[in-house]
């Protein structure tokens, strides 16, 4: 599978912006990806990335540096409906954790997601992420570098 990540810009933005999760997905992941791509054009650190399956976009991934300035954090990954299921999710958070632990060398990784979204908890558990800390709403995941 021929999938890939090439950073957020003038000539891809548009077609990231049309694609979306399903309307059941919504519910747990209601934000779509205009709101991340205006996220970080204001919020220093936040890298936005365009995911690619051979030569279609397919989701959008972002991530950067941690608020406290040695973690890693990936924040939003997101998979258009017609791409689901094909592993691309799993490819693409390999991929963007291999770019943060290169550039950053951060020891740590961290990712956040609704309790209700049991796709996303399993996706992170075989990725190696575990649980840290919780809200009312979400899991909060760390993954240590090796």
């Amino acid at each position: 599978m021929n999938v890939g990540i090439e950073p957020l810009d003038v000539n891809n933005w548009l077609k990231i912006c049309e694609l979306s999760v399903s309307e059941e997905q919504k519910r747990v992941f209601p934000i779509p990806n205009v709101y991340w791509i205006g996220i970080s054009r204001y919020e220093e650190g936040t890298e936005l990335f365009a995911i690619k399956l051979g030569d279609e976009y397919v989701g959008l991934i972002g991530g950067g540096l941690d608020e406290d300035g040695v973690s890693g954090y990936v924040n939003p990954l997101m998979v258009d409906e017609k791409y689901q299921g094909q592993g691309i999710a799993k490819k693409t958070m390999g991929l963007m954790m291999d770019y943060l632990i290169r550039k950053y060398r951060v020891p740590r990784i961290h990712i956040n997601h609704n309790k209700t979204n049991q796709v996303a908890g399993r996706l992170y558990e075989r990725l190696g992420f575990a649980i840290h800390s919780e809200t009312e709403d979400e899991f909060c995941r760390s993954y240590t570098v090796e």
